[in-house]
């Protein structure tokens, strides 16, 4: 028997409706245009984590942290279409370094998306700066030190190394279970406020993006 038109049309649209992922879909703003943006997306692409649910962009609106967290706000509320939102800046000689932290704090929560969902909107900070976390693959860091000596040191570790490299996480992948452990020995010692101690939330965001297709928060 033919069924009714409407009732094949129903169905049709009912098989076309794009069904969410089952992890968080996750929008991951960065200061930096290359090394963070490059990073992030080469962990994206092993997870194998499409796009359009993961998204990794450089800051629309500048690099100043008080700009990263205005342009992630911009481009979540023209989809809203994420439940997650990160935004990832350095402590560097930045002025609205702890502004911006009060306001991605104030905007944890109070964002909704298109399901009506509350959204978090998370900093994930470097002090002084991301390399601190790549450095933490091979040196354990426990006293302040500068972005330069930070870079120096780096490069001795990781020979060749330049911002915005491609086959960083590659690189170093095989101790990122150290790195963690002492980023989070770091954060456990020292506040990512007023920023003058090394610290660094990065890991925090690897086992995010490293874990969502197993259904891990």
């Amino acid at each position: 028997m033919t069924r009714h038109p409407r009732t094949r049309t129903a169905r049709d649209l009912q098989r076309k409706t794009p069904k969410r992922p089952p992890y968080p879909r996750i929008l991951i703003v960065c200061e930096g245009e290359k090394t963070e943006v490059t990073y992030f997306e080469e962990i994206r692409q092993e997870a194998r984590l499409p796009t359009v649910d993961v998204r990794v962009i450089k800051s629309p609106f500048g690099t100043e942290p008080q700009q990263i967290v205005e342009g992630a706000e911009e481009v979540f509320a023209k989809s809203r279409r994420f439940e997650k939102v990160y935004v990832v800046f350095d402590r560097d000689d930045h002025r609205t370094y702890s502004n911006a932290i009060s306001m991605a704090s104030a905007r944890d929560g109070a964002l909704k998306n298109d399901e009506k969902e509350r959204v978090s909107f998370k900093v994930i900070v470097s002090v002084p700066c991301f390399e601190l976390w790549f450095l933490l693959h091979f040196v354990n860091i426990s006293a302040p030190l500068h972005r330069d000596e930070a870079l120096e040191r780096l490069r001795r570790e990781l020979p060749g190394y330049q911002k915005g490299n491609s086959g960083t996480y590659a690189a170093t992948a095989s101790r990122l279970a150290v790195a963690t452990e002492r980023a989070i020995a770091l954060r456990m010692r020292y506040s990512c406020l007023p920023g003058t101690d090394p610290y660094t939330g990065v890991d925090e965001l690897v086992h995010v993006l490293r874990n969502l297709k197993n259904g891990q928060p």
